[in-house]
C-alpha cells in the first residue's frame, strides 16, 4: 500500500472517530436552560434517614424540568408551598413532620388528593391522569384503562445509579452536577420508541360477521390508526407511555397480547352470549362499546348513535 493511500486511509478513519464522538456526545448534551433558572432534569432519590431504605428496591426517576416548566402554569403546580426546593426537602421515605408525615411515595402517586386549599398539590400520577380527559386522548383512554404493572413503572423507574451513587442520593448528599450528568445520560438513553405507522397495516377492513339488515362494514382501518398516530406522535407524554409501536393497537385490540398482528375481534366475541363468560359482550355489543365509546371520548359528532345506515348501508 502506498503512503499516500495508507495516510488518506488513517485521514478517513480519524473522521469517522470524530463522527462516532460527536454522535454520542449529542446524545448526552445539555438539555439547555429552563427558563426559571432551575436544573433542567434532576434525579428523584428516595431521600431517606436510614442508610439503605427499603424504597431503594426501585430504580431511581428522572424528572425532566425542562418539559414539566413548559407544561404547567406556574411553579406552584409542583411546589405547592410557593418555595421552589427539592420534594425530598418535606416528602422522605418515612414521611416527616415538614410534609404532614406524607411519604415520598404518596406525594409521587396519590390519585385521591382531596382539595383543601388553593395551593393543594398535585401527584406525578394525578396530574398525568388528567392528561387522558383530553380530546386527543379521551377516546382510547375512556374504554382502556392503563394496566400499572412492571412495564407502566418502569417508564418512570429507569435510572441505573451506581451503588455508590444511590447511597448518596438516598442520604442527600450527591452533588448537583453529578445528578445532572446523571440524569441527562438517562434521558439519552432512553428515548421514545415511534408509534407503528399507519402505512403499515390495511387500508379497509371488511366487517360482515353480522351483517343481517345491513351491509357489510367498511371501517377505515388506515384513517383510524393515523387519527391515533396524529394524537401522540409530539406528545412527549404519551411517547413515554407507549413505549412500544405495537401500543397503538392496543385502543381496538385491547384484550389481545401486544402485536401489529393481533386477533379478530370475533376471537374472543361470540355472536351469542357465552354462557362460561357471562361478563362478555357479545360481538355486536363489543363493536359498538368500542367504536361509540372511542367517538364519544375524543367528541366526534358523526355519526349518531341512531344514524345506523352511516357505517351500515342498508342491505339490498
Amino acid at each position: 500500500m502506498r503512503n499516500g493511500t495508507k495516510l488518506l486511509m488513517l485521514a478517513v478513519m480519524a473522521l469517522a472517530c470524530t463522527a462516532c464522538l460527536m454522535a454520542s456526545g449529542a446524545n448526552a448534551a445539555s438539555l439547555g436552560p429552563t427558563d426559571s433558572g432551575a436544573q433542567a432534569a434532576q434525579v428523584m432519590f428516595p431521600v431517606s434517614n436510614q442508610p439503605n431504605p427499603t424504597a431503594a428496591g426501585m430504580k431511581p426517576v428522572v424528572f425532566n424540568h425542562l418539559i414539566h416548566e413548559k407544561a404547567v402554569e406556574d411553579c406552584t403546580t409542583c411546589h405547592h408551598t410557593g418555595d421552589p426546593q427539592s420534594c425530598t426537602t418535606c416528602h422522605t421515605v418515612e414521611g416527616s413532620g415538614n410534609g404532614n408525615f406524607v411519604t415520598l411515595e404518596r406525594a409521587m402517586h396519590a390519585t385521591n388528593i382531596a382539595k383543601r386549599a388553593e395551593n393543594t398539590p398535585q401527584s406525578c400520577v394525578s396530574c398525568h391522569e388528567q392528561q387522558f380527559a383530553r380530546r386527543e386522548c379521551a377516546g382510547c383512554h375512556s374504554i382502556v384503562k392503563a394496566e400499572r404493572g412492571n412495564d407502566w413503572c418502569a417508564v418512570c423507574h429507569n435510572v441505573s445509579p451506581t451503588p455508590k451513587q444511590m447511597q448518596d442520593g438516598c442520604a442527600g448528599k450527591m452533588s448537583a452536577e453529578e445528578n445532572l450528568k446523571l440524569a441527562e445520560a438517562t434521558i439519552a438513553a432512553h428515548q421514545p420508541a415511534q408509534p407503528i405507522s399507519p402505512m403499515s397495516g390495511p387500508l379497509k377492513l371488511r366487517i360482515g360477521a353480522l351483517a343481517d339488515k345491513y351491509q357489510p362494514n367498511l371501517f377505515t382501518h388506515r384513517r383510524h390508526v393515523a387519527s391515533l398516530w396524529d394524537a401522540i406522535k409530539d406528545d412527549k407524554l404519551a411517547q413515554a407511555f407507549h413505549s412500544k409501536p405495537e401500543t397503538l393497537c392496543a385502543a381496538c385490540h385491547h384484550r389481545s397480547p401486544l402485536s401489529a398482528t393481533p386477533p379478530k375481534c370475533g376471537s374472543c366475541h361470540s355472536t351469542t352470549l357465552d354462557p362460561a363468560n357471562p361478563q362478555r359482550p357479545t360481538l355486536k355489543a363489543a363493536y359498538h362499546l368500542q367504536c361509540m365509546g372511542c367517538h364519544e371520548g375524543m367528541k366526534v359528532e358523526r355519526p349518531r348513535k341512531t344514524d345506523c345506515a352511516t357505517c351500515h348501508k342498508p342491505a339490498q
